[in-house]
This record gives structure tokens, sequence and C-alpha cells, in this order.
């Protein structure tokens, strides 16, 4: 399973936070860490999210250093001006939020026309409705677009069992752990989810804190999987 962290909202702006939470995550097992590139008042229409704001310069340096100490750089972007910065960022995957696979879709066909392996969020589709058709260059995760999604979410009760064509994985956004190792369970070879170095922070608080791992609950997630692979590869699970 890869596991791909998402640090939108919870770096407050900070470039040293950013590199302090891709450290952690590196370290409690993830294979890669991902920002969001917009401008946050156009994309939003609001001012007061300006935190959420990455520049090329503070993208540049943080690509870096994930090169440098061994985790995949990832960045999901949400107009054309920051997709053209991917190329010298070093991005070797896409990744197409929810919200872009639903209401951008010259954005999402600039993407694609890449080329590059394209993971797509569909969150805020029908279950099962799979936008951009299915190919070997995309990937699918199955989503709540709910920051947290609480464990008895009727859309919830819906995770499939993941086998392409179809859902190849899956965007969280509960608390704890236990949905993503069902989405493990029912054979996900993707999850996504926010990361957070302080889940309990009320700095900027929207939810997203709550719905992530924290490198405690990352680390216990990626000892249990190792478990399971463990029993599988021995035919006992």
């Amino acid at each position: 399973m890869k596991i791909i962290l998402d640090l939108c909202n919870q770096h407050h702006g900070s470039l040293e936070e950013l590199k302090r939470m891709s450290l952690n995550a590196f370290l409690a097992g993830a294979d890669a860490v991902k920002i969001q590139l917009m401008d946050s008042e156009k994309l939003l229409g609001v001012t007061n999210k300006k935190y959420r704001d990455i520049c090329f310069q503070d993208a540049y340096s943080l690509a870096k250093y994930c090169d440098n100490i061994g985790i995949e750089f990832m960045a999901s972007v949400f107009d054309e001006e920051r997709f053209e910065w991917l190329d010298n960022l070093g991005v070797k995957t896409h990744k197409i939020a929810s919200r872009t696979s639903k209401g951008d879709f010259a954005l999402c066909d600039l993407i694609l026309s890449d080329g590059k392996p394209t993971i797509i969020s569909t969150g805020m589709h029908e279950f099962s409705e799979f936008p951009f058709g299915h190919s070997e260059q995309i990937e699918y995760l199955f989503c709540v677009s709910k920051y947290p999604t609480y464990l008895d979410d009727e859309k919830l009760a819906k995770m499939p069992h993941f086998k392409r064509p179809g859902y190849s994985g899956y965007s969280d956004h509960t608390i704890g752990i236990g949905a993503a190792l069902r989405a493990h369970s029912r054979g996900a070879t993707i999850l996504e989810k926010h990361f957070s170095n302080n889940i309990f922070s009320q700095t900027k608080l929207e939810g997203g804190h709550l719905g992530s791992f924290d490198q405690n609950s990352l680390r216990n997630f990626v000892n249990i999987v190792k478990q399971f692979e463990i029993m599988e590869k021995s035919g006992e699970f």
C-alpha cells in the first residue's frame, strides 16, 4: 500500500513546519507527502485562508528537502499557472483533488495530457462515477468529502472492495485509523490521509486536524499493515 500524506492546512504557512511534517511522516513510514498549490483568494473567494498558499520558492525548497530525505514529493494544483511549476518541482505522480475533478475539466485535461501517473479523488462524484474513464494512467480514490468524516457516515458505509478497473485506493478523512485499516483489508493499494504534527492544535483549525494521522497513529497503522502482510504471505490470514 502506498501511503500519501496531505500536508494542507496543517502547515500554517510555515516552510519549516512543512519540512518538519515531511520528516516526521518519513520516519513513521509514509511513502509520499503532498501539498496543495493554490491562490486561496481566487479559488475560495475569501481572504482569510492565505496561510494555505505556498509560493514557488517554498515549494521548490520542500521538494528538494523531500528528495534529500528519501520521500516522494507530490502536489495538487488548482490552476494552470501552478501546473506549470510541477516539472521544475520534480513531480512524478499527479494528484487531482475531488474539487478539481468535479468542477475544472480544462485543468484536469491539462494534467492528464502530461502523461504521468495520475491519482484522482472522487469525493464530490456519485459512487462508482469515474469521470475520466479507465486507463493505465489513472488511479481513482474512493472518498467522502467531509472534514472530518464520522465512522457511521452512510457514504463511508459504501466503501468498496478495491480492484481495477474501479477504485484503486481510499482518501481518508475519518478520525482514527479504523477506516484506513478497513480499506487495506479490502485491497486498497493507495491510502491518502491528512497529516499533522499536532492533531489537537486550535491554530486555524478547520476540522482537518482531527481527521489526520499524527506520527504515532501513522506508525501504528504502518505496523499493523506489516503484521497483516506477514500473515497473508504465510497463508494464515
